[in-house]
């Protein structure tokens, strides 16, 4: 599967008063993480939302963290997102972070997402699809990308 790799510099506007990492920031950064993967994999996420008046992306349905150690002010947080599997019309992403290169998480967590339209008959409905051939194609390729602005 594909891997989107993005660094991240734990700010002082991303922690508590004691320097610590607020956590919904992962919130943040997973989100990210799962719109880069679909950029670098080639999909325009916003230019298709953007040309079919329809299409709603892929709304979040659930999501989970673990939290195994802390980020500090300072630190350098290494977001790494890929696909971990695919249903009819959903798909699971998963996300590790890190401190720079080490190799232990400091968290993990992962993202539901289906494949979102919204109803021709009642616009505010939203109806699951079943992922594209194509998305479930592009995002299966063996490869890794670095994502970082």
């Amino acid at each position: 599967m594909l891997i989107a790799t993005q660094r991240i510099r734990i700010e002082w506007a991303h922690c508590d008063p004691a320097g610590i990492l607020f956590n919904p920031n992962y919130y943040l950064w997973m989100d990210s993480g799962t719109h880069a993967l679909l950029h670098a994999a080639g999909f325009d996420l916003a230019a298709e939302v953007r040309a079919d008046p329809l299409f709603r992306g892929c709304p979040l349905v659930s999501s989970g963290m673990d939290f195994m150690r802390p980020y500090y002010f300072g630190d350098i947080a290494t977001c790494v997102s890929q696909v971990e599997k695919f249903g009819n019309t959903s798909f699971v992403v998963r996300h590790e972070f890190r401190r720079g290169d080490e190799p232990e998480p400091f968290a993990s967590g992962n993202e539901v997402r289906v494949w979102g339209y919204s109803d021709a008959q009642r616009p505010e409905r939203l109806v699951a699809v079943r992922v594209p051939d194509d998305v479930r194609a592009i995002l299966s390729v063996d490869g890794s990308v670095d994502v970082t602005p």
